[in-house]
């Protein structure tokens, strides 16, 4: 693939990603108004967090890790119905796991929202609760559809799968704007239509990728072979990987539990603020490890190592140029950014100013991210989820050692502190690791240009 090709393919999924996000925004902008950094506010994004973090696990990200180079590999024989079979298989076994996984999940909402809410009062956590059983269906359907998205880039497709989020953002700002027309409801019952339609915007989000998997031939059967040699290899990688992401999780679940037991609406300004830092991140580091991992898989596959090494090069370079000047505006103007976007309603001077200490701390860490993202993908390309896994259970001590230091001196700013502080230290393992299992990658040029960048 020439630069130009995968300057597309990133340009098109950081579109998608870019409408996903700024509708996002407004989603955000509109519940900032009703819920400000409330009770409600700490309430919902927990219970919406909990499914995600399983969803990380077995709907994407160790799951995608390991299933694209594979589907990568059958495809490059030339044999499509061999190809189609495979990505069936993974569908019909992920589906049936995660139906499962989501009945549990209602079933054993209240000891889950318990043991990692430890510091909520009562009435906050039985919202949480009410609010987890609401959203937990939605594990499923996002689930389901983080790898229907995975198929689909594994064919170039980018656009379409990428605003399939934008349905989900549709869904909730609906819901948000039925509260006008039941002004007199209850500010409990608001929340839970806003919970709801969590579940509507997942069906929307995996729907609007079925025409296109049926243009490049898939039919909607279900295909369980449990034997197959390509499954089996799958789920090889995919335990180290799945127990890498699990490591990197608990960190969300760390920060989560400690930010419990902070002042109410600890939980709020961390989500606001990770929201915005989550906007130049996702536009253009997660455009970027979306878009590169089919194409590492392939250069990997190929063994085309000047290729991968100038593609990587081109990557980290590009990011560099994007994220350190985006760091100083977001440090620069983040509270003008947050006072025009979310000062109305019930979010308040207090809310503001903590929600912008959360933004600057995070912020800290974008290049970080985005670069960690785009190295990753070398690792799972090689079909090596083992070292991620080990760099991972380093970086889960260390983030929760600094969390619990950190947070004793600035609070919920120290957590977002230590998220970016976690995040630098994690880019540096990855680059010892990645000299050490790919010597042949030479990456001349890259730290002067990133040097100039800042």
């Amino acid at each position: 693939m020439s630069r130009f090709k995968l300057v597309k393919s990133i340009g098109s999924m950081s579109a998608a990603v870019f409408l996903s996000r700024i509708s996002g925004l407004i989603r955000d902008m509109i519940f900032a108004y009703y819920f400000g950094a409330t009770y409600l506010a700490d309430a919902f994004h927990f219970a919406y967090e909990i499914p995600n973090l399983i969803r990380k696990l077995f709907g994407e990200g160790a799951l995608s890790a390991a299933f694209i180079p594979e589907y990568k590999s059958i495809e490059n024989t030339g044999d499509k119905e061999k190809l189609i079979n495979f990505g069936l298989n993974i569908l019909t076994i992920l589906a049936i796991f995660l139906l499962l996984l989501s009945i549990l999940g209602i079933l054993f909402a209240g000891p889950i929202v318990r043991l990692i809410g430890p510091g909520f009062d009562e009435g906050t956590s039985q919202l949480t609760i009410k609010l987890t059983k609401l959203i937990f269906p939605y594990l499923f359907l996002i689930g389901l559809s983080s790898t229907l998205i995975s198929i689909l880039n594994a064919h170039g497709y980018f656009f379409i799968p990428g605003i399939s989020t934008l349905l989900l953002n549709f869904a909730m700002i609906g819901s948000l704007i039925i509260h006008s027309f039941v002004s007199n409801a209850e500010s409990e019952q608001k929340i839970k239509i806003y919970a709801f339609s969590v579940v509507v915007g997942g069906i929307l989000q995996t729907v609007v990728n079925l025409p296109i998997l049926y243009r490049i031939g898939y039919r909607f059967v279900l295909h369980l072979n449990l034997q197959s040699k390509e499954f089996i290899s799958v789920i090889k990688r995919f335990i180290p990987g799945m127990i890498g992401l699990m490591v990197r999780e608990i960190n969300l679940l760390a920060d989560k539990i400690l930010a419990s037991l902070l002042p109410v609406g600890s939980i709020a300004a961390l989500t606001y603020g990770n929201r915005l830092m989550q906007l130049p991140l996702g536009i253009f580091g997660i455009s970027v490890s979306t878009a590169v991992l089919p194409l590492f898989s392939e250069y990997v596959v190929q063994k085309k190592w000047s290729s991968l090494q100038d593609r990587l090069k081109f990557s980290i370079i590009s990011l560099s140029v994007i994220m350190l000047p985006t760091t100083m505006i977001i440090i620069a103007l983040g509270k003008d950014i947050i006072r025009i976007l979310f000062m109305r309603g019930v979010f308040d001077e207090n809310a503001l100013i903590m929600s912008y200490k959360a933004l600057v701390f995070y912020s800290l860490g974008l290049v970080f991210y985005s670069i960690n993202r785009t190295i990753i993908p070398i690792f799972y390309a090689n079909k090596n989820t083992k070292t991620p896994v080990k760099i991972s259970a380093v970086i889960v001590i260390i983030n929760i050692s600094l969390n619990i230091g950190l947070m004793r001196f600035l609070q919920h700013s120290g957590l977002a502190l230590a998220t970016s502080l976690t995040a630098m230290i994690h880019l540096l393992l990855l680059t010892l690791y990645l000299k050490k299992y790919f010597p042949i990658l030479k990456f001349d040029g890259i730290l002067p240009n990133i040097i100039k960048s800042f």
